[in-house]
């Protein structure tokens, strides 16, 4: 299937089956896009294909003549490296005054790094060329919207490597693509990852979002590039429905249209299926209180020798045996440009934030003394 049949297969999709009829034809009148070409990114190949009322795409040293801010959606192309240094300002204020950027894969570290630092980092490792299943983390996020019921039809499903789960779709790494490390676990938000990432090179994020400024700006990043010729038609779909859903969700919010309530789909390739629309915040903002203590899961003791139980304390930060160079036992990362509370194992000490200790309790267990951890 080509680009141009993919994308128009897309927008048939969303207006009979998934109830956007509204939103696509406000985006097609309103929602502009502009993207940037990187050396192993070429965008243009999918941006042409989407509805829109402007989509341009340049080149990278002609970002100092471009004005961001007729934009609603700034695409910036692998690997982003040769944007000149003096446009840097331009991204930030077009982000900090409200804009969406989207980036791609070594833009992780040319754009990202140096113009948004303290939220995601390049880990240092380099991928191999390989397609990888991936796994949907937030299903009903607004970027995500039908993704997840539509990758399962079957139309999708004969096309798919036998290897796939029915809820998951492959996605193509290039030759050295930069795994997503989290550096802000509060702030970012991981949309979709992959277990084949996370094991063989060490971080599971594919897709990640968050807010930036105080005007509604956001910066949205996913490992590899846009195009993936080697995703398989799943992929490709999953792909070109989560590139049309920001900028459907950017032109909503601009235009105040409201979501509606889930109906069902009303055209399917086979038969009709059920479609959950509805936004739940991610797990990160969940965390208001410790989960009740019967969702700990206990970890055997058989010829383990495991007896033990160590207590979760709040840790007071202006203790003088408190110091915010320390590191969180779970991600690696120290506490200086952290806010939130910090918590630590009564037993051995061991320092946690708090999303930290929330995803570590799953395990039932200290990261590091292996005690059952109790509220």
């Amino acid at each position: 299937m080509s680009w141009k049949d993919l994308y128009s297969e897309v927008k048939k999709r969303k207006m009979e089956a998934l109830d956007k009829k509204d939103v696509v034809q406000a985006v097609e009148k309103h929602g502009k896009i502009l993207a940037v070409n990187g050396r192993y990114e070429k965008p243009k190949k999918v941006i042409e294909h989407m509805y829109a009322s402007l989509k341009n795409v340049i080149r990278e040293k002609e970002m100092m003549k471009e004005d961001l801010s007729q934009y609603d959606v700034v695409l910036i192309g692998c690997p982003g490296s040769d944007i000149p240094y003096a446009s840097h300002p331009k991204v930030r204020d077009f982000v900090m005054n409200g804009g969406w950027l989207i980036t791609t894969d070594w833009a992780l570290r040319s754009i990202i790094e140096n113009i948004f630092p303290g939220y995601i980092r390049w880990n240092q490792a380099k991928t191999a060329d390989a397609v990888v299943a991936c796994q949907i983390i937030e299903p009903n996020h607004p970027f995500l919207d039908g993704v997840l019921t539509e990758i399962q039809q079957s139309k999708w499903q004969k096309q798919t490597a036998k290897n796939t789960k029915k809820s998951e779709f492959r996605w193509w790494l290039e030759t050295r693509s930069f795994p997503i490390q989290i550096v802000n676990h509060q702030a970012v938000r991981v949309l979709i990852g992959s277990w084949e990432i996370q094991n063989k090179w060490g971080e599971s994020p594919v897709l990640v979002e968050f807010d930036y400024g105080k005007k509604g700006g956001r910066i949205i990043h996913m490992i590899s590039h846009t195009h993936l010729q080697k995703g398989g038609a799943k992929g490709k779909y999953a792909s070109a429905l989560i590139l049309t859903n920001i900028l459907d969700e950017k032109v909503s919010q601009k235009m105040g249209i409201s979501k509606k309530q889930p109906t069902g789909y009303v055209a399917d390739w086979q038969q009709s299926q059920p479609q959950q629309q509805s936004y739940q915040h991610p797990l990160e903002e969940q965390w208001v209180s410790p989960p009740p203590q019967t969702n700990y899961l206990t970890p055997t003791t058989e010829g383990s020798g495991l007896t033990q139980t160590s207590q979760i304390v709040e840790v007071d930060v202006n203790s003088s045996n408190f110091s915010f160079a320390n590191n969180c036992i779970y991600c690696g990362y120290d506490f200086t440009e952290y806010s939130g509370k910090i918590y630590t194992c009564q037993s051995c000490k061991a320092l946690y934030h708090e999303n930290c200790i929330n995803s570590q309790i799953n395990e039932g267990i200290c990261k590091n003394c292996s005690r059952i951890l109790l509220w």
